[in-house]
């Protein structure tokens, strides 16, 4: 001090660092999974992606993110956008109607986070497109030939005779079969069960015989599918049909026997070896 003795004064000094714009945002996950409904509105919501900048949120803009689609996918028809995003929230919605997850299943965007200083981050947002029943099934066949022998009586067999297939563009079936009973003869005598894996198969129910002249001929009648459970039957966009022919073949199943039961014959006491004496 200025007595000369020596003596030290203290304070404080506070020091408050200002923040520059030197962390660019950035996308921590590096891909954002979202989902979108096929066949929906404009402006539908996909999904959030949000990107983080550990700039001051308090110092001017340098933590303000605005956001931007980089590389958007393309509708073909129209060279349209497909996707937006809002650029304040990091919303991103459908800018086209009508998605078909039968074409195009899904998107990936590659997505913009820009701060305040023009610091830039990217991020990829995987879109997938949620499927809807729109989609009809078709069997493989219009028409399905099998041969199956006729029953031993009324033993029928236990394997089915027949299995048919069916194709359908949507994500998820639930094939259900039947037989159309009034589409031909003996349709009452078979029935369709559904397998595990989406086929159909034809099984016997009642006896089949090839010694019936209604039967001999075999059968022909329609088979139904549809995509699921509830349907009615006069929906053509989840109904489809197709034709069975089934042909019989012979058993020997049946003992022989004389046209009559009783016959007589008449010979000559000279008659020669080998004379037919009756048919």
């Amino acid at each position: 001090d200025e007595g000369g003795e020596g003596l030290v004064g203290f304070t404080e000094v506070q020091i408050k660092l200002k923040d520059i714009n030197d962390n660019a945002p950035s996308f921590p996950q590096g891909i954002y999974y979202g989902n979108v409904t096929e066949n929906g509105t404009v402006g539908m919501y996909v999904m959030t992606i949000k990107a983080q900048d550990n700039d001051d949120v308090d110092e001017g803009t340098h933590a303000k993110i605005v956001y931007s689609i980089e590389k958007n996918a393309i509708e073909e028809e129209t060279g349209l956008p497909i996707f937006d995003i809002n650029p304040d929230t990091g919303v991103i919605t459908t800018a086209v109607c009508c998605l078909d997850r039968e074409k195009t299943p899904d998107y990936s965007l590659q997505i913009v986070a820009t701060d305040g200083g023009g610091l830039k981050g990217t991020g990829t947002a995987s879109i997938k497109v949620k499927d809807l029943n729109d989609m009809p099934p078709h069997f493989t066949k219009d028409e399905w030939f099998v041969e199956v022998e006729e029953t031993d009586g009324n033993i029928l067999p236990e394997a089915p005779i027949l299995t048919v297939t069916v194709n359908d563009d949507d994500e998820i079936n639930n094939f259900q079969y039947k037989i159309i009973e009034s589409s031909g003869y003996g349709a009452d005598k078979f029935a369709m069960i559904k397998n595990n894996d989406g086929t159909g198969s034809l099984r016997v129910v009642q006896p089949l015989d090839f010694e019936d002249p209604m039967q001999i001929n075999g059968f022909r009648f329609r088979i139904q599918v549809t995509d699921n459970e509830g349907i009615n039957d006069t929906d053509k966009y989840h109904v489809d049909h197709s034709w069975v022919i089934v042909k019989l073949k012979d058993i020997n199943d049946n003992t022989p026997r004389f046209r009559r039961p009783h016959m007589e014959a008449y010979t000559s006491e000279n008659d020669e070896v080998g004379k037919t004496l009756v048919s």
